[in-house]
């Protein structure tokens, strides 16, 4: 019954989309309302029949019928107190379901933008929804056409007792690695942010159609951008703190081909941003804005064709689908296509005011931010898909590994990092040397300061993490050492340190400005005039905010990307056996061997973590201080071993401090009985975390629903 009321409510779905598409097209063509407000109520049905398939398969899992093969396969075998969550994460946990889901999504975006739009139902909006009433058809009919996709195939009898209950042992559910809190919101945060950034490219494809090239889509998509912005940056954060505590590996970003499909959206939509802020307040950057959205439509659906594909090796993917890969490349294709013709089309038409008078002012800032987004997605997309492609292109046939990545992103990070502090302070138009000295000096000096104590840390810390490192040898000394020499790797973290530095001085001086402005003119306290700040100037104070927590991500990304001190240590299975790494001592306590209520097998060993005492010149003298005196915690490293699968699950265990991590995990037994642990120290990843947590805060408030007036709007002399 669950089976085919779902099967037929997706081809319902996919009937309807299609021909409110046609309505909607045809509506607008003919000049014939009646026609445009069918199209309106068939985006409203394709809404209704996806919303009712996803209802389906959450009451599923929530009343535990397995009577569909995807709640089969993705019910959550655990007895964990978190299981109803689990439950409904089981909805996107596969690829059946995650793709409805997603489909489902843009559906739900289509039919906010139809219910805004209902009363006036104007050309560019009808023509834009039947652009994204197409993408809904063509993802519906990957679900209808494809049974590796249908998330409504009935069960098998075999997995089925009499009484509908489950066969023991015959069914394998919800992948052990994806019971965790963060994989019950890193999902649905990323299947939002792009399932929304296809409102921007229906908009842009809608306005070279009807040629309507005023800012107005740009104002009925803003927020839609932005909003998709938000979800975005959260999935990715939400994605890393998983990969750091789930994967048992202590780091949080492998530039894996699925990881890499959503930093390729996300940095396209950062230029789509900024593009879209130069169109609407200074009419230019038409082109930029139509391309930026289009291209990170084409990259969102590449992110799905990698994962489903098969053709590019990720442990994120899904396994190979012939119908996924000509569907989704066939979209891809398609909107490239589109956008090519209809922009040659209106060519004479855009009258765009693209003019950058100097390169120093702040459209010319935008103009390179956008080149630099762009580029960096273009070759980390290339560099992801290089394996498939022919041996003849470069790098063809050939698998890219992180060192290489790391080479290109570590400097062109820093220079972005530069680029994003100096672009606040320059002219729109061009920048006069007096003014951007006098602007500079006070972020120059703040900067400075900050700058000097990160190389105190770098110099006090980092470096003797690094000296560590290669003198022990071994993987982790063979991967430094193919990042280039000392003086490049560390002339790659100064730079970085400089830009986070400047980065963070710009932002907190402007917004000190702002907040100053206030106290003056206005008369408020510091407390009351920076929450009128972000009150009435939400996006240029919340814009600051963001640029200030992505200098406190820099810094992170320093600290935990290029100087992790890693070691694997064997311990003997003995209570009170130790072993020392780096600043830390470790001692075994004792172990528990355990099963749950799944015969899940988990192993977990305790730890005593203490501090190595130091030397007379500031080093590591060996000397392991008795843990009454410099006990620092205890550690409970374990690992799960599937009964059903014999799938291995690795949780670690963490003991943070306010400049490292100590990371932690159990590896299992080494063929001599021995303890096998993979021990990381982590500097400055809670760095990392709280900058992560900054910069959504900072998009949030810029997205706050209120009329904006200027940042320094109070600011009598006009320093703006």
């Amino acid at each position: 019954m669950m089976s085919m009321l779902g099967n037929a409510l997706t081809v319902f779905a996919l009937v309807v989309a299609l021909a409110s598409a046609v309505c909607l097209l045809g509506g607008v063509r003919i000049r014939r309302e009646s026609l445009v407000n069918a199209g309106y109520l068939g985006v409203f049905a394709c809404l209704i029949a996806l919303t009712a398939g996803i209802a389906i398969i959450l009451v599923c899992f929530l009343t535990e019928n397995y009577t569909l093969a995807y709640v089969v396969s993705n019910f959550p075998q655990t007895s964990s107190p978190l299981k109803v969550l689990y439950q409904v994460a089981g909805v996107w946990a596969g690829r059946q379901g995650s793709l409805l889901f997603w489909t489902w999504l843009i559906a739900l975006f289509s039919g906010v933008v139809a219910w805004r739009r209902l009363r006036v139902t104007d050309d560019l909006s009808s023509v834009a929804l039947a652009v994204a009433q197409i993408v809904v058809a063509l993802f519906a009919a990957t679900l209808v056409l494809s049974d590796s996709n249908n998330p409504f195939l009935p069960t098998a009898a075999e997995y089925l007792n009499a009484d509908g209950t489950l066969v023991e042992g015959l069914a394998a559910g919800m992948n052990p690695l994806l019971l965790h809190w963060a994989m019950v919101l890193h999902p649905p945060a990323t299947f939002i942010g792009y399932a929304g950034c296809t409102i921007p490219f229906a908009y842009a494809i809608a306005s070279l159609v009807v040629g309507d090239f005023s800012a107005r889509w740009i104002e009925l998509v803003d927020r839609i951008a932005v909003f998709s912005f938000i979800f975005l940056t959260i999935g990715m954060g939400l994605g890393a703190v998983w990969a750091y505590v789930v994967l048992g590996w202590g780091g949080f970003w492998a530039w894996d081909a699925v990881e890499n499909a959503s930093l390729m959206s996300w940095l396209t939509t950062v230029a789509m941003i900024h593009s879209f802020t130069m169109y609407r307040k200074r009419g230019c950057f038409k082109r930029w804005s139509m391309f930026a959205a289009t291209i990170t439509f084409i990259f969102v659906v590449l992110g799905t064709f990698i994962t489903r594909s098969g053709l590019v090796q990720s442990v994120h993917a899904f396994a190979e689908d012939p119908v996924s890969t000509y569907f989704f490349l066939g979209i891809m294709v398609a909107a490239a296509l589109a956008f090519l013709i209809l922009l040659i089309y209106r060519h004479g038409a855009l009258d765009d005011a693209d003019e950058i008078e100097s390169l120093a002012s702040k459209s010319g800032s935008y103009y390179l931010t956008n080149l630099v987004c762009i580029v960096g997605a273009v070759l980390v997309a290339y560099l992801t898909v290089s394996s498939a492609l022919p041996t003849w292109m470069p790098l063809g046939g050939q698998a890219v590994s992180a060192g290489v990545y790391n080479a290109v992103a570590r400097p062109a990070t820093a220079l972005f990092g530069l680029l994003m502090a100096v672009c606040p302070l320059l002219g729109w138009r061009k920048t006069e040397g007096a003014a951007f000295a006098r602007n500079f000096r006070v972020p120059a000096i703040l900067g400075a300061v900050v700058f000097l104590a990160l190389m105190a840390f770098f110099v006090l810390r980092l470096v003797p993490d690094y000296e560590g490192v290669i003198a022990a040898g071994g993987d982790a000394a063979a991967t430094l050492a193919e990042q280039g020499p000392s003086w490049y790797y560390f002339g790659v973290a100064i730079v970085s340190f400089l830009a986070a530095a400047l980065l963070f001085a710009t932002s907190a001086y402007l917004l000190g400005r702002g907040v100053r402005g206030r106290m003056k003119n206005r008369g408020e306290n510091p407390l009351v005039a920076v929450f009128n700040l972000f009150r009435h100037s939400p996006a240029q104070a919340g814009g600051y905010l963001t640029h200030l927590g992505c200098a406190v991500v820099l810094v992170g990304l320093v600290g935990s990307g290029m100087f992790v001190h890693e070691e694997t240590v064997s311990l003997a299975n003995e209570a009170g056996s130790s072993a020392q790494v780096g600043g830390y001592s470790i001692t075994f306590t004792g172990s528990e061997d355990t099963f749950d209520e799944q015969d899940d097998r988990i192993m977990t060993i305790d730890l005593e973590i203490g501090r190595v005492g130091t030397g007379p010149d500031g080093g590591y003298s060996g000397t392991i201080v008795p843990a009454g005196d410099e006990w620092l915690g205890t550690l409970a490293p374990s690992v799960e071993v599937s009964a059903s699968t014999q799938q291995q699950t690795l949780h670690a265990s963490v003991l943070s401090f306010p400049t490292e991590d100590l990371f932690v995990a159990f590896q299992g037994l080494n063929a001599d009985g021995s303890l096998s642990l993979s021990v990381k120290i982590n500097p400055l990843i809670s760095v990392l975390w709280a900058g992560g947590v900054i910069t959504v805060v900072g998009i949030v408030l810029a997205f706050a629903p209120r009329r904006a007036t200027p940042l320094l709007a109070a600011d009598a002399k006009g320093e703006a």
